[in-house]
């Protein structure tokens, strides 16, 4: 019984221990080039982290831009989300310009005091429509970007 128990034990000890395959190597060294060369953003778009390491998007996002330089779809998808992102900001500072004149309208309950109210309310939520648009954009672009990285031979 005894030497049962230890040829089993033997068996599956032998199975375990086998040497790596050019399919294992393979699947490693995608995995170290994912972890170099991917990137992702975080903190609302203000940082993202390659190979490890966090860094600024910096000022207009010229960090981030310079991510994109190699990989042609992503650079345009990149751009696509610039332009929603500046009409995004334009959009907030319109809402926030409307609401404060509806809040100097207080004292007159009037049609202008309402109308102020609304345009900023509406033009609060357009601004959370194109704000998402841009978002998704983004994420688009790192998404191409990631896949151009894995797929581009390297120069």
């Amino acid at each position: 019984m005894k030497q049962l128990l230890v040829a089993a034990l033997l068996l599956a000890g032998l199975h375990s221990a086998r040497a790596q395959t050019p399919q294992d190597f393979r699947r490693d060294s995608l995995r170290r080039a994912y972890d170099r060369e991917t990137i992702f953003v975080f903190a609302n778009g203000t940082r993202f982290a390659k190979g490890g390491k966090a860094y600024l998007s910096g000022l207009g996002q010229r960090n981030l831009q310079k991510e994109f330089e190699f990989s042609p779809y992503g650079m345009a998808e990149y751009r696509g989300y610039r332009k929603l992102k500046n009409i995004s900001s334009i959009l907030t500072v319109a809402s926030l310009g409307t609401t404060i004149v509806g809040l100097t309208q207080v004292g007159n309950r009037g049609r202008s005091y309402w109308a102020w109210w609304g345009a900023g309310i509406a033009i609060g939520l357009g601004n959370g429509v194109v704000s998402g648009m841009a978002n998704n954009r983004l994420q688009q672009a790192i998404w191409l970007r990631n896949r151009d990285a894995l797929t581009t031979p390297a120069p």
